[in-house]
């Protein structure tokens, strides 16, 4: 386990949280705060990354079976979903133009096939944030077919040259109102953010057998960091459909490289128990924060009470991490010990 890049699955939880924070205050709307969307895109990198660190030679040395793979990744994802999406449903949290409509947009969701139809009747149904479980089902589904082409990081580096090409020439050409359906949920256009992470491994790999002082791994860490906030604050500038993905390719991987190595200050400051937790509740914290946030605004409508945000947001947030920290300890560890032992019957 790589501490680091553990505790900055929270940070980048809570940037998702707060930009979903609209339904709280006007004030979550400013752009600087709504930018918080790129936490999908360090997740799916940071999913290429952790997969190739913790299975690539395992798959290929026969150290474990593909099925054994696919078992643990259905026994990780599904559980909590199916939990999440069922909450969801029982709450009313999904409005659709009739029952028949509403049975297959629940149909989709739980199978995690929704986030392939273009419509945000469907991508966007029950759960909100579950869409990116369907992109993360296709990465684990193709990973262990790569593995022949993972192994040469060359190879792997013009696959995706030679995917990123169409890619950004079809955003530039798809009108503004299918961008989201097409490039932002559509779990192909976002395999090149996973495979992003799987040539980031390989960059890991030749870094970690060098000798960096504290002082020159922090100096990287805080580089990193510095590139991924010029790109954060420069963002508002670059159309839209690129920043879905390909935009924050470069400084996500960037941030990734600098704090896998664990050597500076900063990463070993990130290292500490409180956020390495909060990383690991963090599957269960971004599944759970919308239904928190769309409960509280229908509570809040029906009682027509209202607090000042800077109350409400952090009680909600404290709440969200309780409610996480229960999830993962009571459901989320259990289930997914009892379902991989069952599916490898």
């Amino acid at each position: 386990m790589i501490d680091s890049l553990t505790s900055l699955r929270f940070i980048f939880a809570l940037m998702i949280f707060l930009t979903h924070c609209y339904m709280i205050d006007d004030v979550f709307s400013l752009s600087v705060i709504q930018e918080g969307y790129v936490g999908v895109s360090f997740f799916f990198v940071l999913s290429g990354f952790i997969i190739s660190y913790n299975y690539r030679r395992k798959l290929q040395e026969g150290a474990i079976s593909r099925r054994a793979f696919w078992a643990a990744r259905v026994a990780r994802v599904y559980p909590l979903h199916w939990l999440t999406l069922l909450m969801a449903a029982f709450c009313g949290l999904h409005a659709a133009p009739g029952a028949m409509a509403w049975l297959r947009h629940f149909l989709a969701s739980l199978t995690l096939t929704n986030a392939y139809v273009p419509l945000s009747g469907y991508f966007f149904a029950f759960n909100s944030p579950a869409w990116s479980l369907c992109c993360e089902q296709l990465f684990y589904l193709c990973f262990p077919l790569l593995v022949p082409l993972a192994a040469n990081g060359r190879r792997l580096l013009l696959t995706l040259c030679a995917v990123s090409v169409p890619l950004v020439a079809g955003m530039h050409f798809t009108p503004e109102e299918f961008a989201k359906g097409c490039w932002y949920v559509n779990p192909i256009a976002r395999f090149p953010d996973f495979m992003v992470g799987m040539l980031l491994f390989h960059l890991y790999e030749r870094l970690k057998r060098k000798s960096l002082s504290v002082r020159r791994a922090t100096l990287m860490e805080a580089a990193s960091v510095a590139l991924f906030l010029v790109f954060y604050l420069c963002a508002p500038r670059v159309p839209q459909v690129y920043r879905y993905s390909c935009y924050y390719w470069l400084p996500v991987a960037a941030v990734l490289a600098a704090f896998s190595l664990q050597r500076g200050v900063l990463s070993r400051a990130l290292s500490c128990r409180p956020l390495i937790l909060g990383g690991e509740i963090s599957y269960s914290f971004y599944l759970l924060h919308f239904l928190v946030l769309r409960g509280y605004t229908a509570w809040q409508a029906a009682a027509g009470f209202r607090l000042a945000w800077y109350i409400t947001v952090p009680l909600l947030f404290c709440f969200t991490v309780l409610l996480s920290l229960l999830s993962y300890r009571c459901f989320e560890r259990p289930m997914n010990r009892r379902l991989k032992l069952w599916l490898n019957r």
